[in-house]
């Protein structure tokens, strides 16, 4: 039984009369600037043969609309959505939560391409299942993104299949297994607010999708070396901006700290209510003076700008413009954001970034001072990668992974519990992580880390020696596996490929999501969020489960035909647009 299709059983109830929507004041049969627009439709499928649809391009400014469903017990609700190329109006989101959840879920498909086929998108319908629940006495709720991040939204039905007492039995028995939440959510923490997340209901909208998935734990970026996403005393707080900041996503943590929101803390109480983990990245890379400096808030420097003498040097002293760990008070800055938010937030845990911004140390003063006082030569004359320059370089970032690692036990000694500590790593060899200065072995040696994540791309695996290594010591392993980037079918398609090759090796214990967010609703996340349940994956991996695809025949009157070798407007508009 999967959890997309909740075990369906029964006949399908089909509500294709979108009119019935309410308030009648937020629809109109004509298109207008703050209302969504009927559009009669007929199909050449049985269900639906014909419907009024609900519409509203990016640029109208739609107002939620309810739809009562007069209806009781268990029901799997797919939705089916209209995805015109036509209108060049981008891809779609449709908004859509029953009246008593907590936050809408976000329902995204890709723009269609025009290809050789005569069925380009314009002419069809596509279905994509939103959740399974008992609908006694609730009702469906619909919305479209707007602002800055606009999209178009085009709702033409809604499918209803109810589920018998068994099949009800089976999904709530699957729904309370701790066995299959093997999967790790990682989301950036700032790229969307620069959109339109500017209420505490829009951030929650970030992990609702995770509810009854195979995800067990969510994974928050909190810093992007010396700047953080919260208000802050020890790093510079993006949001800390002049009211009218040119800058959207600054001005939007800005509000929202303001008013009281603090995105951490309101994704920590729900993902903790969800019966998942929260964890805090630290993105440990930390630049300095990089034109046009538009990334710090007005009036502030950073700490790399103001402290020059603890940049990354090349071999002939050139000075980078990006902080060394191999100065104890860059590292001191960094434990001190680290404990600052294990000690303001309810984390279970932290997960150290050195994917993000190797290399970390270089030929700056401390090691070549350590390096000629350990085998008096000067380093500046060996490459990166030479085993005894890696030898001096490992002792910086081993201290602070150590260092870490007593921060999170003192922290977490306060707070009665334990603080696991994880780091997300990309390098796949001893030599590739040796250049790097990462010493990944000695941290699981000394049983630093609870667990840590190998990033990997294409068909490479994790190195079977640090899998090994971790096995040994109680640490799991994670395959990293990223998801942004699945524009087309392919390329959607090769990331499931590569996800079942990835995941189930022998010492394996899970797999972490890169911008997990941006995972497309229709197609990728049905699939990823059972990764848990294994031989159920690896069957929808290989063969996709096929959505429900209707031809439409006419929209208000235009012919959309594409069946038989005829051809209607999308032939039409992409002839002539």
């Amino acid at each position: 039984m999967s959890e997309s299709t909740g075990g369906k059983t029964g006949t399908d109830i089909i509500i294709s009369d979108m009119s019935h929507c309410k308030p009648k004041s937020a629809i109109s049969k004509r298109e207008t600037r703050n209302r969504w627009q009927l559009m009669a439709y007929r199909t050449y499928d049985a269900e639906p043969q014909s419907g009024v649809m609900l519409g509203a391009p990016s640029f109208v400014t739609a107002p939620e609309v309810t739809l009562p469903l007069d209806i009781s017990g268990w029901h799997a609700i797919s939705i089916g959505v209209w995805i015109p190329k036509h209108d060049y109006d981008g891809a779609t989101t449709i908004k859509v939560k029953l009246d008593t959840d907590p936050c809408f879920t976000r329902i995204s498909e890709p723009e269609p391409v025009f290809g050789t086929q005569p069925k380009d998108g314009t002419s069809l319908l596509k279905e994509v299942h939103f959740k399974t629940a008992d609908l006694t006495g609730r009702s469906l709720v619909f919305a479209k993104i707007g602002g800055t991040s606009a999209k178009k939204a085009y709702i033409a039905y809604v499918r209803l299949t109810p589920l018998d007492d068994a099949a009800v039995r089976a999904l709530q028995s699957d729904r309370s297994r701790p066995d299959t939440r093997i999967v790790q959510a990682t989301i950036d923490g700032i790229s969307f607010f620069g959109g339109e997340y500017r209420t505490r209901e829009q951030i929650l909208e970030l992990v609702e999708p995770y509810r009854h998935s195979d995800v067990g734990k969510v994974t928050w970026a909190f810093c992007y070396g010396d700047t953080v996403n919260y208000p802050s005393k020890v790093g510079i707080f993006l949001g800390g901006v002049r009211k009218g900041s040119h800058n959207v996503g600054q001005e939007s943590l800005r509000q929202l700290a303001a008013d009281g929101c603090i995105p951490q803390a309101i994704v920590a109480e729900q993902v903790h209510g969800m019966g998942l983990k929260f964890e805090a990245m630290f993105r440990l890379g930390m630049f300095g003076h990089v034109p046009p400096q538009r990334w710090f808030p007005t009036g502030r420097k950073g700490f790399v700008e103001s402290h020059p003498q603890f940049r990354l040097c090349m071999a002939d002293g050139t000075p980078v413009e990006k902080a060394s760990y191999a100065f104890p008070e860059v590292r001191a800055l960094m434990l001190g954001i680290i404990r600052e938010s294990a000690e303001m937030f309810d984390i279970d845990g932290v997960s150290l970034a050195f994917n993000r911004g190797p290399l970390f140390v270089a030929w700056e003063k401390p090691v070549l001072d350590d390096f000629r006082k350990e085998f008096k030569e000067d380093a500046r004359k060996l490459p990166l990668g030479d085993p005894r320059l890696c030898q001096i370089r490992f002792r910086y970032l081993n201290e602070f992974v150590r260092d870490a690692r007593r921060v999170l036990d003192e922290v977490g000694k306060a707070k009665g519990k334990r603080l696991e500590l994880s780091v997300w790593y990309q390098e796949q060899t001893a030599a590739g992580r040796a250049y790097s200065g990462l010493d990944v072995e000695t941290w699981i040696r000394e049983g630093l880390l609870d667990s840590l994540v190998g990033s990997v791309g294409g068909n490479t695996g994790m190195d079977p020696a640090i899998i090994t290594a971790a096995n040994a010591q109680g640490c799991r392993a994670i395959t990293g596996l990223v998801c942004s980037g699945g524009t087309t079918h392919e390329s959607r398609k090769g990331l499931l490929t590569n996800a079942t090759k990835l995941l189930y090796p022998a010492g394996i214990d899970g797999i972490a999501l890169w911008d997990s967010d941006t995972l497309p609703a229709g197609e990728l996340w049905p699939v990823l969020r059972r990764m848990g349940h294994r031989d159920e994956f690896f069957a929808m991996a290989e063969n996709p489960p096929e959505r429900p695809i209707i031809g439409l025949k006419d929209v208000e009157g235009c012919n959309m035909e594409a069946e038989n070798g005829r051809f209607g407007l999308g032939q039409a508009a992409y002839s002539c647009g």
